[in-house]
C-alpha cells in the first residue's frame, strides 16, 4: 500500500510525516524470528488510510484555494486596468470616450477636445485682455534696518578706555551666503576719529565684497549696513564675540527675515504685538490661529494650504510679502483681517501697516470668438466641447479645427475584449477541467524518486478540475455573459457595436467585427459613451460584479464571493475565509488521529515485545533441561 503525505500550509502544517510514527518501544523478532515493524504496520494501516485522507483534504484545499486567488487577481487586475477612476483607461469616463481631437493655428492658444466636442471649427478673431490674478503686496520693508546698538561716539570711547574695540578683533559677514571675515589691523586704528571711522569701515567692507556691494552708514544712534536687493547677516568669528560687539551687533542679526526662525525671534519692521497666538481671517474661510513659537515658513504653508483661496511669498530681494487670489479675474477676491493680534498688518498686508499695501485688481479675459465678444474669469475656456487655454495675445485671429478621429478609442476596445476574453477564459476554464481521479498528491518519498518534470506533469493532472462545475465561478461566469451580451443603453449594445459571443464552446469570449465597430464609432458615438458610462451602463455592471466577488474591506461576511471562500494573501481574509477554517479542521483532525495512532502503535509494542520475552524465557528453560539431559 502507498502512503500519500499531503503538504499543507504553513499557517496550519501540521509538522508530522506520517513515516515517522512508529512507536518502538521493544526489540522486534529476536526470539521469534518475525518482522515486527511489518507487523505492527499493516496492523495500524486503517487508521494511516484516514490519516492520509486527511492529508490529502488539506492538499486539495489548498490548490483549491490557490485557484480561487488567481481569478481573484485576474479580476482586480481587469477591474484596475478598465473600471478604475485613476486608471488612463477608464471605460467608466465619458472623457475616455472621445472621438473627436482639436487643433490650433497658434502656438499661443493651447487646444484640447473634451468628450462632448464635436467635428467642426471656430475662429478666435482677436484677445482684447488676459486674465489676471488679484494681488495684494507690502509697500514697506518687512525687516528692520541692519543697524548697530553703539553710535561711532560710543566706539571710539571704547577704544580711547581700552574697553572696546582694539587691534586684532574680526568677525564675519554674509552677503547673500557668501560669508567673509574681516579683521581690524593696526592701520585701522592709527588716526582713528569721528570723521574717519565710517569711511575705514566701509574700506574694509569693500575689500571684502566688492565697491558699491553694501553700504556703511551711520544713524546718529547706530552703524547701519544695507544692500539693495541682497541679504546681509551678521556672524560672531567663532566663538569670539568681541569684534561684533563692540560695533554694536549681534551673532544673527540680518537685514531680511529668515522663513526658518520663529515669529518672535525675526526683526519685523512693525513690532509683533504681546500674545502667544495670532489669529486672523482670509477671504470667508474659517479663521487661522498660529502660535508666536511658529516658524515664518510655517505660518506661510498654513496660509497656502488653508482653502482660503490665496497663496502667500516672501521676497528677500524687495523684502516685501505678496499674497496672490488662486482664482483670476476681476472682483475683490482677497480680505484679510487680523482678529487677535498684528501680524497681517506686521507683514504689510492690512490697511493698519507701516504703510498701505498696493491692491493690484484682477482682470477678466475679453476675447471674440465668431466675431461674438466673450467675456472670461480664466484664460482657460470651454468652448463648444473645446479646452482653450490663452497663454499670451495673438497678433492674428485663430482657427480652432476639430476633427473625428476613432483610431485611438477603437484600439482601446479591441484591447478591452482581449483581455476580457482572458479573464472569461481563465474563469470559465476553471469550471470545465478534466478531472483525473487516479492523480493523487505525492508524497516527499515519491517526489524524491521522479524529475522535477514528472512531478510537475502529475500535479497537474492531480490538480486539475479542482473547481470543476464551482458555483461561485459559475455564478460570476454567468452575469458576465449577462451583461456583456444582454445589457442595453438607450438601444444600444455590444452587438449593435459589433461585439458578439464567439459561441458556445469558446468559454464565454467574445469577437469583434471591426467594420461594424469603425462604423459605429463613426456615427454612434454619443451613444457608444452612454452604453459603457451611465448609471446603469456596462461599465458599473461589471465594477459591480467584480467587486462583489474581489471585496476585500469589511468585516468578515460582507466581503466579495471569492475573498469569503479563499481569502487575499497580506489581508484580513487570508485567515478569514472558508476554505482557511475547513484547513485547520482537517489538520486539527490530523493531530487526533497522529496521537491514536501512536497509542495503536505503542499497545501492540508492548504485545510483541511481551511475546517475544515469553519466548526468550522459554528458550532459556529449553537450553537448561536440554543440558541436564545430555549431563545425565
Amino acid at each position: 500500500e502507498v502512503i500519500l503525505l499531503a503538504s499543507v500550509n504553513s499557517s496550519t502544517r501540521t509538522g508530522s510525516s506520517l513515516s515517522l510514527l512508529s512507536a518502538k518501544t521493544g526489540i522486534g523478532g529476536l526470539a521469534s524470528g518475525m518482522d515486527i515493524d511489518e507487523l505492527v504496520y499493516n496492523l495500524t494501516s486503517t487508521s494511516r488510510n484516514k490519516i492520509l485522507k486527511q492529508q490529502q483534504n488539506v492538499q486539495r484545499l489548498e490548490w483549491k484555494q490557490t485557484a480561487y486567488r488567481s481569478v481573484t487577481s485576474a479580476l482586480k487586475e481587469f477591474q484596475s486596468k478598465y473600471l478604475d477612476v485613476l486608471s488612463e483607461t477608464n471605460f467608466r469616463s465619458a472623457a475616455f470616450f472621445k472621438t473627436v481631437s482639436a487643433s490650433s493655428s497658434s502656438d499661443k492658444v493651447k487646444v484640447s477636445a473634451t468628450a462632448s466636442a464635436s467635428a467642426g471649427s471656430f475662429v478666435i478673431n482677436s484677445v482684447t485682455q488676459l486674465a489676471t490674478y488679484q494681488t495684494v503686496s507690502s509697500t514697506a520693508a518687512a525687516t528692520k534696518p541692519l543697524e548697530g546698538t553703539k553710535s561711532v561716539d560710543d566706539i571710539l570711547a571704547g577704544i580711547t578706555d581700552g574697553t572696546g574695540l582694539r587691534a586684532g578683533n574680526s568677525f564675519r559677514m554674509s552677503v547673500d551666503g557668501k560669508i567673509k571675515t574681516i579683521t581690524l589691523g593696526e592701520s585701522f586704528f592709527t588716526g582713528l576719529d569721528e570723521t574717519n571711522f565710517v569711511d575705514r569701515l566701509q574700506g574694509l567692507v569693500d575689500s571684502a565684497f566688492g565697491s558699491g556691494r553694501v553700504s556703511v552708514g551711520d544713524s546718529g544712534s547706530g552703524l547701519t549696513l544695507s544692500a539693495e536687493g541682497s541679504t546681509i547677516t551678521m556672524y560672531y568669528n567663532g566663538e569670539v564675540m568681541v569684534g561684533l560687539e563692540a560695533l554694536g551687533f549681534q551673532g544673527g542679526q540680518s537685514s531680511r527675515l529668515s522663513t526658518s526662525s520663529s515669529l518672535d525671534s525675526l526683526p519685523f519692521a512693525k513690532d509683533l504685538e504681546a500674545g502667544d497666538t495670532f489669529t486672523f481671517k482670509i477671504n470667508s474661510a474659517n479663521p487661522i490661529t498660529v502660535n508666536r513659537t511658529d516658524s515664518l515658513a510655517s505660518v506661510i504653508n498654513k496660509i497656502n494650504s488653508s482653502g482660503a483661496g490665496v497663496k502667500i511669498s516672501y521676497s528677500s530681494i524687495t523684502d516685501s510679502f505678496t499674497m496672490t487670489a488662486t482664482e483670476s479675474g476681476a472682483g475683490n477676491n482677497i480680505n484679510i483681517e487680523d482678529i487677535d493680534g498684528n501680524l497681517m498688518a506686521a507683514l504689510g498686508l492690512t490697511s493698519e501697516s507701516t504703510s498701505a499695501p498696493a491692491v493690484t485688481a484682477g482682470k477678466n479675459a475679453i476675447l471674440k470668438v465668431n466675431n461674438q465678444t466673450i467675456i472670461r474669469s480664466s484664460n482657460t475656456i470651454d468652448i463648444d466641447g473645446v479646452e482653450v487655454t490663452i497663454s499670451d495675445v495673438p497678433e492674428t485671429p485663430v482657427t480652432i479645427t476639430m476633427t473625428d478621429d476613432t483610431t485611438d478609442l477603437m484600439d482601446s476596445i479591441k484591447k478591452f475584449v482581449e483581455d476580457y476574453n482572458a479573464m472569461a477564459e481563465l474563469v470559465n476554464g476553471l469550471t470545465k477541467e478534466d478531472v483525473h481521479r487516479d492523480y493523487q498528491p505525492l508524497s516527499d518519498e515519491q517526489k524524491d524518486e521522479m524529475s522535477e518534470s514528472e512531478i510537475k506533469s502529475w500535479e497537474d493532472k492531480a490538480k486539475s478540475g479542482i473547481l470543476r462545475g464551482d458555483n461561485i465561478l459559475r455564478s460570476i461566469s454567468s452575469k458576465f455573459h449577462s451583461v456583456m451580451t444582454g445589457l442595453s443603453v438607450n438601444s444600444t449594445s455590444l452587438y449593435s457595436m459589433g461585439i458578439t459571443s464567439a459561441g458556445y464552446g469558446e468559454n464565454g469570449k467574445l469577437q469583434i467585427d471591426e467594420t461594424k465597430l469603425k462604423q459605429a464609432l463613426e456615427t454612434k458615438s454619443t451613444e457608444i459613451k452612454e452604453l459603457f458610462t451611465s448609471e446603469n451602463g456596462l461599465s458599473k455592471k461589471l465594477n459591480d460584479i467584480i467587486t462583489g466577488a474581489t471585496k476585500t474591506s469589511g468585516p468578515k461576511g460582507t466581503r466579495g464571493t471569492l475573498v469569503e471562500a479563499a481569502g487575499v494573501a497580506s489581508t484580513m481574509s487570508d485567515t478569514e475565509n472558508s476554505i482557511y477554517e475547513q484547513i485547520k479542521r482537517s489538520n486539527k483532525s490530523i493531530l487526533t488521529l497522529q496521537e491514536k495512532l501512536e497509542d495503536e502503535e505503542t499497545r501492540l509494542w508492548k504485545r510483541f515485545t511481551a511475546m517475544e520475552t515469553a519466548l526468550q524465557r522459554l528458550n532459556s528453560q529449553s537450553s537448561i533441561l536440554t543440558q541436564f539431559s545430555s549431563g545425565s
